[in-house]
């Protein structure tokens, strides 16, 4: 798909008048998940996709996004997909705007490949104001350790950061992620993936001190993910920790869902205050 019109097609509400997508035999639907900072007041939200084919059954997202080469012959639907998801998330996520930021995941190929032509992200930018979010308010999510090509992602992320975006490392410290490549990308934010967590509460604390530590070489800010109970939350307290994300602290759901919980509770009734 290579039109506006094209994308338009796949567009359709649902019975709560949500935004969907249809892709060939997929149903794609927007949750989000919050982010909270370390006072308990909410960040911002990441953008989830959930999949479910003609019978109703869930896809799995992680085989949805698996990693792909340009060979394979799901390449060009699974670029699609991932497309589509951004424009779901993002007009979903557009009544609600103004003082939370919304995580946005970027599959590798769609980071270098889409978003650094300079065009395409011209495009974006072009949509984010007819929805009236605020580019600052939005965070490009990349996995480094998923690109070869360590200098074109580079590339592709200084035009995001040019253009009043800001670029978060996802999944940090698990098996490939190195060091040389986040100094090259120069994140906004490094998100540490939950192994790291685990193995801090099992003991092994240096790895989730190394992430911190070159956190602060690149003048990054820190969100741990994965936070699925009480006491990894308090540890994670502990540390020099901006952003906690995890089941623990909320669910991925509608953002009419959460929104409504959102403006009668303002997160009072949470244990992250």
């Amino acid at each position: 798909m290579r039109t506006r019109e094209a994308f338009e097609q796949c567009l359709s509400t649902d019975e709560t008048g949500e935004l969907i997508a249809l892709y060939d035999d997929l149903v794609l639907r927007s949750v989000y998940q919050p982010i909270f900072r370390g006072d308990g007041s909410i960040v911002g939200f990441e953008a989830l996709v959930r999949a479910n084919n003609p019978d109703g059954e869930a896809v799995c997202p992680a085989h949805l996004f698996r990693h792909l080469d340009q060979q394979h012959p799901d390449y060009r639907s699974q670029i699609d997909i991932d497309r589509l998801a951004r424009v779901i998330h993002l007009r979903n996520f557009a009544p609600y705007a103004g003082k939370h930021a919304i995580f946005i995941n970027m599959l590798p190929s769609s980071a270098v490949a889409a978003i650094s032509k300079f065009s395409n992200q011209n495009l974006m930018v072009k949509r984010l104001e007819e929805l009236n979010i605020p580019r600052h308010h939005v965070v490009l999510e990349v996995v480094e350790h998923l690109h070869d090509d360590v200098q074109a992602l580079a590339i592709a992320s200084a035009i995001s950061v040019d253009n009043g975006f800001r670029i978060a490392i996802d999944d940090y410290g698990v098996s490939g992620s190195q060091d040389a490549r986040v100094h090259s990308l120069n994140p906004s934010i490094i998100k540490i993936d939950r192994s790291l967590l685990q193995s801090y509460m099992q003991g092994d604390t240096q790895p989730m001190l190394d992430g911190i530590a070159i956190a602060k070489e690149v003048f990054a800010e820190v969100l741990v993910e994965g936070i699925e109970n009480e006491a990894e939350y308090m540890a994670m307290k502990a540390l020099e920790i901006d952003y906690f994300q995890g089941f623990h602290l909320g669910m991925p759901q509608k953002i009419t869902d959460y929104f409504g919980d959102i403006v009668q509770t303002e997160i009072t009734q949470l244990t992250v205050g």
